[in-house]
């Protein structure tokens, strides 16, 4: 419930949204010696929840802090004893100290991260409030030469409501606060000191300033962070009005070229956190300058506020993440690519060594062109995407070849995946009336780059770039989305790869002393294993099987039987995959893997008599079958439920049944079918 802004708050100064529009920090301004006290309305106070007084009661805290959240005062603005009798704040008993403030938004980041940012920022303006009365004190008693004022408002404490904001999953609205809470921080050092008029005081004393919460490297990092949660947030949800808006003025259809308004929403979000990047690297150069200037002298690169690998990557992260990402988010991110090795060339000139590797903050990682693969994959709107994405793999085991300075960039298995995902998706989402050539050529590229996996795998003996299941699994659905006249059979050839492939990993680990039982799949550890869709896949892709590329131009009768031949082989092909899953060890068939070879002999056989009883002796096969035990743990909807295999039937569900009356057209077959079925499944549960 949204309430007024307590009359407390009028001392809290006013925070920007951006640096365009700063708020009046002249000291002239509020009257008094009071250089904080600016007039602030309630639309533009930090929080609207009302904050309970006992929250930070001793009592009432019961979480503790994590390691690193509790940051104890500096050496420097300890009290003494004599301090603690001079200067006495006047503050209530329930009055938060800076390790109960920490504890205190740990427990609402911890149980409710979504209203956690809300209290903070309320308990946050309260705690200002009273470090404001503890300056006045201070001023007061004329004590500023030998004693310091007693701080409450740490950077530590501004820094821990940043972190709340930014996993408060809150998306643009919790970007824009944290940012706001930052600029508040720098608004505080604007100048280097408060005029002396200000505090009504003629001697030259240190001004309040240098006693506030100063932004550092970890308050841009989460700002950064928060803008960068917010791209991946805003992208993935979408405007519904304009979403229903845009699918009537194309016809009920929405249009794959129109770039959405959650995926402009994201590429705004990642541009502000480039800005805040930006603006944090202009700080470190400004400071830089500064230091070179008062010094006389060439200062040491690497600072306090330098912008890091890390700082870098997450906005790599706002630009790769975003849905539905366009060719020029891709092209952001190459430019923060670039720029990063434009600052390692510059900082590598004069920055200290260890050990014969040079110490940069800013250094090109794997993480970084991961994310710039990323960056180039997800862009759906560009048609060379995964094109440059290969490019950029390439580029990346060159890198790794000539060696990077002791920076780990060794491209792994998750690179290879990206970029065959891509080539895959760009299979998958091709265009109506595509002749399927170019899906081919990208289904070609998806195999060159597993054969490339083993290649490496070989020649340097690492698991690092050794192919896992999901590499053939991603080889293999490319080439079923493809439809291709040749589809089933590099598909077939693809699963024949991938059964060797685990067949030499469980002979690895039997030499290795390694008992596990592969009837049981009690073995978590296999790089390469295949499941039952893998099979399912390949039947569906022979039943499916749509024949583009083949020559369709002459009908005639020699034409019709090289047809009804090529059809033959490819059945055989998916009945094969059939006969290899029954006797394989690592897998068993289930109602998809009968739905599919039946469908396989309705649309690749003849129709003949020999059809019909093919299908017959398929489903009996079915419902003979055991069907696979489902995983404890896995929740079913209520489709699932209701297309499930009734008790003792095996492997026949609904789909099968429904393929079974598909495949038969007489209807005396089918009703004599489903005859035998009811007796077999009935006797199965002891009806009968």
């Amino acid at each position: 419930r949204a309430l007024l802004v307590r009359s407390s708050r009028r001392h809290w100064p006013l925070p920007r949204l951006s640096r365009a529009d700063q708020p009046n920090l002249n000291p002239k301004s509020g009257g008094g010696n009071n250089y904080f006290n600016i007039q602030n309305s309630s639309h533009i106070a930090f929080s609207t929840i009302s904050f309970d007084d006992n929250v930070f009661d001793s009592s009432n805290t019961t979480s503790s802090p994590s390691p690193g959240s509790v940051h104890s005062q500096p050496s420097s603005l300890k009290q003494s004893p004599m301090q603690n009798q001079t200067i006495t704040p006047r503050l209530s008993s329930a009055s938060p100290s800076s390790q109960q403030f920490h504890q205190q938004i740990q427990k609402w980041i911890s149980t409710n991260p979504r209203i956690a940012p809300y209290k903070a920022e309320e308990s946050l303006a309260k705690l200002w409030v009273e470090q404001q009365e503890l300056f006045h004190q201070w001023d007061r008693q004329q004590i500023k030469q030998t004693l310091s004022p007693t701080i409450l408002l740490t950077t530590e404490s501004v820094n821990l409501v940043l972190q709340a904001w930014c996993y408060s999953n809150n998306g643009e609205i919790a970007a824009k606060r944290a940012e706001r809470l930052l600029n508040w921080m720098e608004d505080l050092h604007s100048s280097e000191t408060i005029p002396q008029r200000s505090l009504g005081s003629n001697s030259s004393q240190p001004a309040w300033s240098s006693f506030l919460p100063k932004p550092n490297y970890q308050s841009y990092a989460t700002a950064i962070d928060a803008w960068s949660r917010a791209a991946v947030y805003e992208s993935a949800h979408s405007n519904s009005s304009l979403s229903n808006e845009t699918g009537m003025k194309s016809g009920g259809r929405a249009k794959q070229k129109v770039i959405s308004q959650a995926t402009k929403a994201g590429f705004e979000c990642a541009k502000h956190a480039e800005d805040l990047l930006m603006h944090m690297q202009r700080m470190h150069e400004q400071e830089l300058q500064m230091s070179e200037g008062n010094n006389g002298q060439s200062g040491q690169y690497n600072s306090e506020l330098q912008p890091d690998t890390r700082v870098f990557n997450l906005v790599l992260k706002a630009w790769s993440k975003i849905r539905g990402g366009t060719k020029a988010s891709a092209i952001r991110a190459m430019r923060i690519l670039d720029l990063m090795q434009e600052l390692h060339h510059h900082q590598s000139m004069n920055a200290p060594e260890w050990q014969g590797i040079i110490l940069s903050k800013v250094q090109p990682n794997l993480q970084t062109y991961k994310l710039v693969l990323d960056a180039w994959a997800h862009s759906t709107h560009a048609v060379d995407g995964p094109d440059r994405a290969e490019e950029i793999l390439r580029h990346l085991l060159s890198l790794s070849k000539a060696g990077n300075l002791g920076v780990e960039i060794m491209p792994d298995a998750e690179c290879f995946h990206i970029v065959m995902k891509a080539h895959a998706e760009s299979v998958r989402k091709k265009r109506k009336g595509d002749d399927g050539l170019a899906s081919v050529e990208r289904a070609q590229k998806v195999t060159s780059l597993l054969d490339w996996m083993e290649l490496l795998a070989l020649r340097r003996g690492t698991s690092k770039i050794q192919p896992t299941t999901d590499s053939y699994r991603i080889a293999l659905s490319a080439w079923v989305w493809s439809h291709h006249v040749d589809a089933p059979k590099k598909a077939e050839s693809i699963l024949d790869r991938m059964i060797r492939a685990c067949d030499v990993n469980n002979d690895a680990a039997s030499a290795a002393g390694n008992n596990v039982s592969i009837k049981n799949n009690e073995s978590d550890s296999w790089l390469v294993r295949p499941e039952t869709r893998d099979f399912n896949t390949l039947i569906n892709c022979c039943s499916f099987a749509r024949k583009v590329g083949a020559d369709t131009s002459e009908e005639d009768d020699e034409s019709l039987l090289e047809k009804q031949i090529a059809h033959q082989e490819i059945f055989n092909i998916a009945e094969g995959a059939l006969n290899t899953l029954i006797s394989s060890p690592y897998a068993q068939p289930d109602s998809a893997t009968f739905a599919g070879i039946i469908r396989a002999c309705l649309t690749l056989l003849p129709n003949t008599t020999d059809r019909d009883d093919r299908v017959i002796e398929l489903f009996r096969l079915a419902y003979r079958t055991s069907p696979a035990a489902v995983p404890s743990g896995k929740i079913s909807s209520t489709s699932s439920e209701r297309m499930r295999a009734p008790p003792g039937a095996g492997c026949v569900d609904a789909n099968v049944l429904r393929q079974l009356r598909h495949a038969l057209p007489s209807t005396e077959d089918y009703i004599r079918v489903r005859e035998e079925f009811e007796k077999h499944r009935r006797q199965n549960v002891g009806e009968e």
